[in-house]
């Protein structure tokens, strides 16, 4: 130790094994934590401080989705530690690449109601990948480091690490054990796969008329988009993108398969390729009737064994990293197809067919929604795709406008749309911002947030005028908790979930620094967004809107079916049944939700209910191998 350097203690060791593992910025709230902060922020980690610590966690899940690195953020004991569990959550599910740092009582006042007692690994165990409280000190780099390569380690997530002020205050002539140290951000070895199943997969891919590739968050964790547009172009096959990976084929691409007509591709595929894809929700654990069972062969590619979904029957299974799986792939099918071309018209016209249907039907929408009052979603959604940079992260904190606005936008790059992941958080829009901004500065970053998300977060704008991104902060203002945006008065006439009427969001933050603008007619959207983006400030854009029909509160439906069905028919009037009029393939849809969440709805019922025949039903049921008893 230099002369002039400060006494290597516990909490410096934390700080110091950041700085040499590539730690730039940390996010969060200081308090019991300070011995760590002050040495890292002296050896010049940047500081971004907020006004709640749940703002910082969201920050800190941006920063790691985009850098694909760890975003490290920090808190106090106690109640500011609590902070963290909605962030954390949706970090679990989104796979966010999170550290926090949590300061603690000392150990000596465990369970004797010392001042601002909390035990946050108990806290966020079932919400981190794992949690560690540091009794040691001689073992706080260790951990420390550890805790960075496996934030990053597929499937990334968030780790929280606990550390008592009698840990960071610990000091002597032990050095730390178990630790080398590292320059730079830690890089994890890559599996590439068996390469008997990889030929097989080749050879599936080659013989296949009409395959689909569905590519997932592992396509975007190990950086593989050129090599799946590569493999897509090659063999001429339509390609979805989703979740992170969403962009990673530009959704300009004439191989760009919409999720809002995916279904008309996979049930007429012989083949669907899953890469990188997790089960879950959100993609109906890829069962029918969204996913087909019939005549279709199905193969997976995900990062490790865990990913890989085992209860969808496969022909082949590879657990690998998706780079070098379709490395390997593209190299076995260009040598094979030699100086031949692979033919693909006919399914690739049906792609383009797809394609031209989803932009007419927009189109027709965005039509009959014009010019209302308030300003209908699918307008305010369109002129947002229509005004960003091609190069602009956008980031979704609004239940009922970020339905909308999924088809309205097409991803140019992977990374390039947040959103809250399957944990669907509330809130997170404004943190995330803050992150995205510090991420990739001198891009245009906006975020589209209801009045709810304004209601928990908005003060978190303050942060962003004390630092200046000129992050764009759109506000869907349709005074409420989204209760009037569907059913609304139809079903719950009694119950308030209104907020203030056309909250002034704009004049509020103007009064800080922020840029603001009030829009309440259809023609003023256009110029507003442009003088928000110009004004090289953090921007609140407070737009009157909301929207009507059922063609985006498929979820929201899906959530009453079980409500509706102990209510009985005889209780459900023509009010509420008008908002359940819906196809017959989601009227399936809705029946599922409930048997997913463990209530077996008869399909009598749910014919009746949507206005559907039953037979009608049970043959498409059957065409989708969709059991349904009898």
């Amino acid at each position: 130790m230099a002369e002039n350097e400060p006494r290597l203690t516990g909490g410096r060791a934390v700080a110091r094994t950041l700085v040499e593992n590539g730690v730039e910025h940390m996010f969060g709230i200081h308090g019991y934590i300070n011995n760590v902060l002050e040495e890292a922020f002296r050896l010049g980690i940047k500081n971004i401080h907020f006004r709640h610590e749940q703002s910082a966690g969201f920050a800190a899940d941006a920063y790691g989705r985009i850098k694909r690195k760890t975003g490290v953020c920090y808190a106090s004991s106690s109640g500011g530690m609590s902070n963290y569990l909605a962030p954390l959550s949706q970090g679990i599910g989104a796979l966010s690449p999170m550290l926090l740092l949590v300061g603690q009582h000392g150990t000596a006042g465990d369970h004797l109601d010392i001042l601002q007692e909390g035990y946050a690994a108990e806290c966020f165990r079932p919400v981190t990948k794992w949690t560690k409280r540091l009794v040691d000190w001689e073992l706080n780099s260790f951990w420390t480091q550890k805790a960075l390569r496996e934030t990053c380690g597929y499937p990334p997530g968030p780790i929280c690490l606990e550390i008592p002020v009698n840990n960071q205050w610990r000091f002597g002539p032990e050095g730390q054990r178990k630790y080398i140290p590292e320059h730079g951000q830690p890089r994890l070895p890559l599996s590439s796969g068996d390469p008997k199943e990889i030929e097989k997969l080749a050879e599936l891919l080659l013989a296949s008329k009409r395959p689909v590739i569905v590519a997932g968050d592992g396509v975007y964790w190990s950086d593989a988009a050129d090599e799946l547009l590569a493999l897509a172009t090659l063999l001429q096959v339509p390609t979805n993108t989703r979740r992170t990976a969403r962009g990673a084929v530009s959704e300009l691409s004439p191989l760009a398969l919409p999720s809002s007509t995916r279904g008309a591709l996979l049930r007429e595929a012989d083949l669907i390729l899953l890469v990188g894809m997790r089960a879950g929700e959100l993609e109906s654990w890829f069962e029918a009737p969204d996913w087909p069972r019939k005549a279709v062969k199905y193969a997976q590619v995900n990062e490790v064994a865990g990913e890989l979904w085992y209860p969808l029957p496969s022909e082949v299974m590879i657990a690998g990293s998706s780079k070098l799986v379709l490395q390997s792939l593209l190299a076995i099918c260009a040598e094979e197809l030699g100086s031949r071309t692979v033919d693909r018209t006919d399914w690739i016209a049906k792609l383009h067919g797809a394609q031209r249907r989803s932009i007419e039907k927009r189109a027709e929408l965005r039509k009959k929604f014009a010019n209302h009052t308030p300003i209908h979603t699918y307008e305010l959604t369109d002129v947002i795709a229509k005004m960003i940079d091609d190069d602009a992260t956008v980031i979704y904190d609004s239940y009922s406008g970020s339905l909308y606005l999924t088809d309205a936008l097409r991803a140019r790059f992977a990374g390039q749309i947040l959103d809250a992941g399957p944990r669907v958080a509330l809130g997170q829009g404004i943190g995330m911002s803050i992150g995205a901004a510090v991420a990739r500065p001198g891009k245009q970053v906006v975020t589209l947030v209801g009045d709810g998300g304004m209601g928990i977060a908005a003060p978190d704008i303050e942060t962003m005028i004390h630092y200046g991104f000129p992050c764009v902060v759109i506000v869907l203002n349709n005074s409420s908790w989204g209760g009037n945006s569907l059913m609304g008065e139809d079903i719950h006439p009694n119950i308030d979930w209104s907020v203030g009427k056309n909250n002034r969001w704009d004049l509020a933050f103007q009064a800080l620094g922020a840029h603001g603008e009030f829009v309440e007619r259809s023609e003023d959207l256009e110029p507003a967004l442009r003088r928000a983006f110009a004004s090289g400030k953090p921007a609140v854009v407070n737009v009157i809107a909301d929207c009507d029909g059922v063609e985006y509160s498929q979820a929201w439906l899906r959530l009453k079916s079980g409500d509706m069905y102990s209510r009985g028919l005889s209780e459900i009037g023509p009010e509420i049944r008008q908002h359940f009029a819906v196809s017959a393939l989601n009227a399936l849809r809705i029946r599922k939700a409930a048997e997913d969440n463990g209530t077996h709805i008869p399909l009598s019922f749910i014919a009746e209910l949507t206005g559907n025949d039953e037979a009608k039903l049970r043959d498409l049921a059957e065409q989708s191998s969709y059991i349904v008893p009898e």
